[in-house]
C-alpha cells in the first residue's frame, strides 16, 4: 500500500509541474509566435505538448500502478 501512495505523489508533482508550464510566469517563454512547430504557432505547439506530455505521464503512471497491484 505505501509503494501507492508514492506513486499518487509522483504522479501529483508531475501534474502539478505540467499545470505550472501552462501558466503566467513560465507559460511565457512559450509566448511566441515564432518559430513554428508544425504549422502551429509556437504557443499553441507549447500547449499541445504539454498536453501530450501529460497524456504519456497518465499511461506510464497508470502502467506502473497496474504492475504493482
Amino acid at each position: 500500500m505505501k509503494s501507492n501512495k508514492k506513486i499518487d505523489f509522483y504522479f501529483f508533482i508531475f501534474s502539478i509541474f505540467i499545470l505550472l508550464l501552462l501558466i503566467f510566469p513560465i507559460y511565457s517563454f512559450g509566448n511566441k509566435v515564432e518559430p513554428f512547430l508544425f504549422g502551429l504557432p509556437f504557443s499553441l505547439g507549447w500547449i499541445v505538448i504539454c498536453i501530450i506530455s501529460q497524456f504519456i505521464g497518465i499511461l506510464f503512471f497508470l502502467y506502473i500502478d497496474k504492475d504493482n497491484n
